[in-house]
């Protein structure tokens, strides 16, 4: 089963899919819209809850904390409470 949503905005623009998996530092801060130095500090204020990634990557579990601490990415029309049942379900 494949961990993505697909919503579709009422401009009629292609909808973004959201897929839940592991990502990497500069793809997180992309999401925010910051740099990757701005979104490191911010990861590293809360490393006691995120935990240390594993590679160049964070997990997905970890990926779903950093959703929980600072909001979903505004360019996703999810909400996190979908994307936690999306977890779930898999």
């Amino acid at each position: 089963m494949k961990r993505e949503i697909t919503k579709t905005e009422e401009t009629g623009h292609k909808p973004e899919i959201f897929v839940l998996r592991p990502y990497n530092h500069k793809q997180l801060a992309d999401f925010y819209g910051v740099c990757w130095l701005t979104f490191q500090r911010w990861v590293k204020k809360n490393e006691d809850q995120i935990g240390k990634k594993t590679g160049h990557f964070y997990s997905i579990n970890q990926v779903l904390i950093i959703f929980k601490i600072f909001g979903m990415p505004k360019r996703f029309k999810v909400s996190l409470s979908e994307v936690e049942e999306m977890f779930k379900a898999a």
